[in-house]
């Protein structure tokens, strides 16, 4: 299915979805196939975690392709409201009575101040259904042979510890440390990302 097609199926309902456009190095945030944001990309690489000896590469994800973001950070910053006070919903023909308010007691304490929120990350994982991760970041870890080298000295010894992780390949994407910080709430379980082939 051309990327077009592809984009048409998501572009029906009323929803934000993501675009990735590794020609042209662009992350484009669209709704109803109008560009609300792009974002562009200091590199694309595909990244795998691999043993030193017996090495064997995951094959690229076809392209174009659609993308569902399986577990992303942006769960995090979905925010709940709850009512300050839960009551019955009136019946019909009943009026809504108005809440008293509560007189403060005398002497309280200092107002509480509120938790300030934690900015965003800048280098950050996003799991994808299908097995793949993307890892946004502000720049690339370095693939020297001396930094593979000790790279798989740490995870020997983490693996030892019982301590190692299996992580998926990845599509890395770099970008500004504000633009990391920007998208990070759009990274959310069911957001739609369609990678193009080209025709964009």
């Amino acid at each position: 299915m051309a990327s077009r097609e592809l984009e048409l199926s998501v572009a029906k309902k009323a929803e934000i979805y993501l675009l990735l456009s590794p020609e042209r190095r662009a992350l484009e945030v669209r709704a109803r196939g109008i560009t609300l944001d792009c974002v562009s990309l200091g590199g694309i690489e595909l990244l795998s975690q691999q043993r030193m000896i017996g090495r064997s590469l995951p094959s690229a994800p076809s392209v174009p392709a659609r993308w569902v973001v399986k577990e992303g950070p942006g769960d995090a910053d979905r925010e709940v409201i709850a009512p300050e006070v839960l009551r019955p919903m009136p019946k019909e023909g009943e009026e809504e009575e108005e809440p008293v308010p509560n007189p403060a007691p005398a002497g309280a304490g200092p107002t509480p101040t509120p938790t300030p929120i934690p900015e965003p990350p800048v280098s950050y994982r996003v799991t994808l259904e299908n097995g793949w991760d993307i890892w946004i970041t502000d720049r690339l870890p370095q693939q020297g042979f001396l930094h593979l080298i000790g790279a798989a000295i740490q995870d020997g010894w983490r693996r030892w510890r019982g301590q190692g992780t299996d992580l998926a390949p990845a599509v890395t994407l770099v970008m500004t440390a504000e633009d990391a910080r920007r998208l990070h709430h759009l990274f959310r379980t069911g957001t739609t990302i369609i990678v193009t082939a080209g025709e964009h």
